[in-house]
C-alpha cells in the first residue's frame, strides 16, 4: 500500500512565510527598541549623575570662598593670593579656578572645572557666584553647567532688626519697618549717616523661631523687607504688608517670607573689668565723674545695684567741653529691678558722640521722657550701637519696657526679655528678646551696619539661589568667563 503524507497546500505556504517574516520583523523592532531604550536610560542616568557632580563642584567652589573669607577673619595674616586667588575689579573682588590648573577627572573620561567670583570679599555682606562645567566623555557629548549665587552676612547678634524666640507683635495702624545703613563703608573713622527717607532701604527684617501661628503678628504694619518664622506664615491684616517697596497693602511677597528661620539666643555675661562702685543710683547722675579714670581700653567701668528714680536724668556726657566723648560701661546687680526711671521728666540721656553699655539681670522700665541717644530726632540721634542694653537674666522672664524721647536709637539683647517698645516716632537699631511688642505707630528702622557688630564674627549664608535662566546667568557671564 502506498503511504501518503499530508502536504500544505501551495497557497498556504506563502501565508506562513509572510507570518514568519512579520514575527521576525516585530521581534527585530522590539529588540532594537529595547536596545535604544536601554541606551536612552543609560544616557539619562549618566547625565543625572554628572548633573549632581556639577552641582557638587559649584558648591565646592562656594565653600572654598567661604573658607577664605572666614579664615581671614580668624587669621589676619592669611593671604588670598598665596592660596590660589587672584584680585579682580581693582582689588575689590577675588576670583579663582578650581582646580588651579587642569581639571578634575571623573569616571568615563569626564572632566570638570569650577570658576568662583567673590564680590566685596572684605565688606559687610560679600556675594559669591560659582560656575561649574562638567564635560562628559566622548567627542560629541554636551557639557553640563551649574551656576549658583550665595549672599553672605556676618553672624552678628544684630544681623536682623527684630528677633524673638516667641512672638513679634505690632500694634497701631501706622507702624512700619524698613532699613538704612549708618556705616556703609564699615569704617568708624568716617562720619555716620543718620536715618532719613533719602537713604531708606527695603531690607528691614523681622524674625521669630517660633512655629506658632502668632509668631509674627504683622496686623496693619508695613514691613518693607523680610519676615521669617520657624514654621507658620506671618499674620497680615488688610492694611499690612510684607515685601519690597511697592508691595500692595494686605499682601505678602512670598519671595520675602520664609518659614525656616533659625537664630541663636546665647546668654551674655557682664564684663569683669575692675570698676568704680556707685552703690544704688536713686537720683540724677552724670557719668563719668570728675576724677574717674578710664581703663586701658578707653572705657569707664562702673557697677551699681540699680537705677531707681523719678523726674531726674541719668546722663553720659563730657566732663569738659574739650574732652573726648566718653565711653561708659555700667553693670547693675539687682536681679529684681535693675532700672526704673519714671515721672514726667525722668530720662536716660546719652550725649552726642558718647556711648553707654548697660548690663542688667533684673527688670527694666524707662518711662517719662524715656531714652535720648544723641538728639530727639532721627537726623540728630547717635548710631544705635552707641546705646547697648544687655539683659543678663538666664532663667525666667525679664520685663523690659522702653520709651523714646521723640526718637529711640538703641540695641537691646535680652534672650529672656519680654520687651515692650513704646513710641510714635522713629525707633532705630535692633532688638533681640524672648518676645517683642511694638506699641503705638512707631516707624522702626533697622541699621544694616549692625550686621558687622562683634568684629570677629564669621559669615554665614543668608541667601542661596541657583541661576537657571539665560537672563540670570547673563548678569555674571562676564566675571565668570576667565
Amino acid at each position: 500500500m502506498r503511504n501518503h503524507h499530508a502536504r500544505v497546500p501551495r497557497r498556504d505556504r506563502g501565508a506562513l512565510l509572510i507570518v514568519a517574516m512579520i514575527l521576525t520583523a516585530v521581534i527585530g523592532i522590539s529588540l532594537v527598541t529595547y536596545v535604544q531604550l536601554g541606551r536612552t536610560s543609560l544616557s539619562i542616568s549618566n547625565r543625572a549623575l554628572y548633573n549632581n557632580a556639577a552641582m557638587n563642584l559649584a558648591e565646592n567652589g562656594l565653600e572654598e570662598a567661604m573658607y577664605s573669607i572666614n579664615k581671614k577673619i580668624a587669621d589676619s595674616s592669611y593671604s588670598w593670593t598665596a592660596n590660589g586667588w587672584t584680585a579682580a575689579n581693582s582689588g575689590a573682588d577675588m576670583q579663582r579656578t578650581l582646580p588651579s590648573s587642569g581639571s578634575y577627572s571623573f569616571d568615563q573620561n569626564s572632566t570638570g572645572t569650577a570658576r568662583v567670583y567673590v564680590y566685596g570679599y572684605a565688606g559687610a555682606a560679600p556675594k559669591v557666584v560659582a560656575r561649574s562645567t562638567v564635560t562628559l566623555g566622548g567627542g560629541t557629548s554636551r557639557t553640563i553647567e551649574k551656576w549658583v549665587e550665595i549672599q553672605l552676612r556676618k553672624t552678628s547678634k544684630f544681623a536682623n532688626g527684630l528677633v524673638a524666640k516667641q512672638s513679634v507683635t505690632f500694634s497701631g495702624t501706622n507702624a512700619s519697618v524698613n532699613s538704612w545703613n549708618s556705616d556703609p563703608d564699615n569704617n568708624p573713622a568716617t562720619a555716620a549717616i543718620p536715618y532719613s527717607t533719602a537713604v531708606k532701604n527695603d531690607k528691614g527684617s523681622v524674625g521669630s523661631i517660633s512655629v506658632s501661628v502668632d509668631a509674627i503678628l504683622v496686623q496693619n504694619a508695613d514691613i518693607w523687607g523680610y519676615a521669617a518664622t520657624g514654621g507658620s506664615l506671618p499674620a497680615v491684616g488688610p492694611n499690612g504688608l510684607v515685601g519690597p517697596f511697592g508691595t500692595a497693602s494686605g499682601t505678602m511677597n512670598m519671595a520675602n517670607v520664609s518659614t525656616d528661620f533659625t537664630a541663636s539666643f546665647d546668654p551674655v555675661a557682664a564684663p569683669t573689668t575692675t570698676a568704680y562702685s556707685l552703690g544704688g543710683i536713686s537720683s540724677g547722675m552724670n557719668l563719668p565723674r570728675t576724677g574717674d579714670v578710664a581703663a586701658a581700653d578707653g572705657k569707664y567701668y562702673y557697677t551699681a545695684t540699680q537705677i531707681n528714680f523719678n523726674n531726674a536724668t541719668f546722663a553720659i556726657q563730657k566732663l569738659n567741653a574739650g574732652d573726648p566723648s566718653p565711653k561708659v560701661v555700667l553693670t547693675l546687680t539687682s536681679t529684681t529691678t535693675s532700672i526704673s526711671i519714671g515721672g514726667g521728666s525722668g530720662a536716660l540721656n546719652v550725649q552726642t558722640g558718647a556711648t553707654l553699655e548697660i548690663y542688667a539681670p533684673g527688670d527694666i522700665s524707662i518711662a517719662g521722657n524715656g531714652i535720648m541717644n544723641g538728639g530727639t530726632t532721627a537726623g540728630t540721634s547717635n548710631q544705635p550701637i552707641n546705646l547697648q542694653i544687655w539683659g543678663t537674666k538666664t532663667s525666667g522672664i525679664q520685663d523690659i519696657t522702653i520709651a523714646g524721647n521723640g526718637a529711640l536709637s538703641a540695641v537691646v539683647y535680652a534672650p529672656n526679655g519680654s520687651l515692650k517698645i513704646n513710641g510714635n516716632g522713629d525707633v532705630m537699631g535692633s532688638f533681640v528678646a524672648n518676645d517683642i511688642r511694638l506699641v503705638g505707630n512707631a516707624a522702626f528702622h533697622y541699621d544694616e551696619s549692625l550686621g558687622n557688630f562683634g568684629g570677629a564674627n564669621p559669615y554665614r549664608v543668608s541667601g542661596w539661589k541657583e541661576l537657571t535662566t539665560a537672563a540670570a546667568r547673563a548678569t555674571y557671564a562676564s566675571v565668570l568667563s576667565f
